[in-house]
């Protein structure tokens, strides 16, 4: 499990780091806000074509896991190798996407399959990726600043990268190698009590999309620092691994589920009501703690099912709805940037509102469903 975890924090953060300063490093070459978004949408296509192969083929999730990481460095060393070139972002964003698309889900599969207690592993995953993606920043942005060279930039990550897959060959296998066979989609990742989940999700990664590829260009024009807004993110989206289930006992999961959504709306809209850094710093707070917690639930919902498969299966398109989000914001959002940044996190405030919605239209509809039945039960017992 160690060697996992390790595997799950370089992972998450070398993404972290590279998706702080990514938007900085675009603009250094092409002068443009919008092509910022441009190559998260690049990566979330890349992302999309790797999770239907996986959702397509069943294949040995180890063997998967090494050849995901092996794109994961691929996509760094493109970038060292040419890292002034627009081109070489876009190459390396399709196998950087390949990369995640594959490792993200994979890990969570393997990870929770070594534990009798799925909750607290999938505890332990999150907060390691939220660990990481708090630290992470700051090194990049450290990085960014201090080495003119961006060559150094990618070879720390190359180097870095290397390490993980390294370690993904060390990880003893739990069972038999899986041959690849044709796979047909597993109807359970795609009942009625997951599809919900995975549209508001999404709907609610959109605004995280704004913030990875346009929160660092609205800062750097304010003479603010994108780190410290990472830092407090993901502080509290780990405080949420704790305290979100907590919270469940004593309020009802949909009713969390949609206080969650609209604070994460109001967090976007307190990134353009004062160039501070109390509000910043607030809005981080609110955005990461209410985002990691619904996460959370969401995970948990698909960690209680048994089969193997449709686990992997769930995973992965819940999975997509976030990189999915991120690139949908970003391609949105993109010609938005190119006017105004202030306006693109207004646009973005929008998306969890429509999720707040959506999530109680469907609470209505499973309380007039639930009604019917008991309609039905009374009147076959009467």
């Amino acid at each position: 499990m160690k060697k996992l975890l390790y595997i799950v924090f370089t992972f998450n953060f070398l993404f972290s780091l590279l998706t702080a300063i990514l938007p900085l490093l675009v603009v250094e070459v092409t002068q443009s806000p919008a092509t910022s978004g441009y190559v998260l949408t690049t990566f979330m296509l890349a992302l999309l074509v790797s999770r239907i192969f996986l959702l397509k083929y069943e294949v040995d999730e180890y063997l998967l896991l090494k050849v995901g990481l092996f794109l994961y460095c691929t996509g760094f060393l493109i970038l060292f190798i040419k890292s002034t070139s627009i081109i070489a972002f876009y190459i390396g964003a399709i196998t950087l996407g390949m990369g995640v698309g594959v490792v993200a889900p994979i890990l969570l599969t393997i990870i929770t399959s070594r534990g009798d207690n799925p909750k607290k592993v999938i505890g332990f995953h999150n907060s390691f990726l939220g660990v990481a993606s708090a630290v992470a920043p700051f090194l990049g942005v450290f990085l960014y600043y201090t080495y003119s060279e961006r060559t150094f930039v990618y070879l720390v990550l190359l180097i870095s990268s290397l390490s993980a897959l390294a370690v993904s060959y060390l990880v003893k296998r739990n069972g038999k190698r899986k041959p690849l066979r044709a796979n047909t989609l597993n109807k359970q990742a795609f009942s009625i009590q997951y599809l919900p989940s995975y549209v508001t999700f999404l709907l609610t990664s959109i605004s995280y999309g704004a913030v990875i590829a346009f929160l660092p260009l609205y800062l750097e024009g304010l003479s603010l620092r994108i780190d410290i807004f990472y830092f407090f993110f993901w502080s509290f989206f780990i405080l949420s691994q704790i305290f979100m289930l907590k919270l469940k006992e004593y309020i009802s999961e949909n009713l969390l589920l949609s206080i969650s959504f609209l604070l994460i709306s109001s967090s976007n809209l307190l990134l353009i009501l004062s160039p501070g850094y109390f509000l910043l710093i607030l809005s981080a707070m609110i955005f990461g703690f209410f985002y990691g917690g619904v996460m959370n639930l969401f995970y948990n919902r698909i960690a209680v099912v048994k089969e193997t498969k449709a686990k992997s299966d769930a995973y992965a398109i819940f999975g997509l709805m976030s990189y999915m989000g991120v690139g949908v914001g970003s391609m949105l959002l993109s010609p938005v940037a190119n006017y105004s940044l202030v306006y693109v996190f207004l646009f973005s405030a929008a998306f969890p509102f429509v999720a707040f919605g959506t999530n109680a239209i469907w609470d209505l509809y499973k309380r007039r469903h639930a009604l019917v039945e008991t309609n039905k039960e009374f009147s076959s017992g009467s």
